[in-house]
């Protein structure tokens, strides 16, 4: 936490694989991964992941894979805390007006 963060873990991330210039995809699981799994692992943290009998506490992105979690900064569609929605947002649409241009755009790759 610093005071002019937003407590998001992958806001962190982002600006860690800015400063120290990790752009390789390795790289930035690396970093995916320094935000999300190895805390817990660190912590010594029981019932953590996602195995059967585990707390089942997660996040579901609006990405396909951790780079894209980390390029794009998804809304979170669903927080999940012991096996309960506690928070969900709706996917985002970008409408587009320009003429001869499709209608609305995705910012995925693929």
């Amino acid at each position: 936490w610093y005071s002019m963060g937003a407590g998001d873990m992958l806001e962190v991330a982002s600006m860690g694989l800015h400063v120290a210039q990790m752009t390789s995809q390795a790289a930035m699981h690396q970093c995916f991964d320094a935000v999300t799994h190895n805390p817990a692992q660190i912590l010594g943290l029981q019932g953590y992941g996602l195995e059967p009998g585990c707390h089942a506490d997660f996040v579901i992105l609006d990405a396909r894979d951790p780079v894209e979690a980390l390029r794009l900064r998804p809304v979170r569609r669903y927080v999940v805390r012991r096996g309960r929605v506690i928070s969900q947002t709706a996917a985002p649409i970008a409408q587009l007006s320009l003429d001869g241009r499709p209608q609305s755009v995705n910012f995925r790759l693929g």
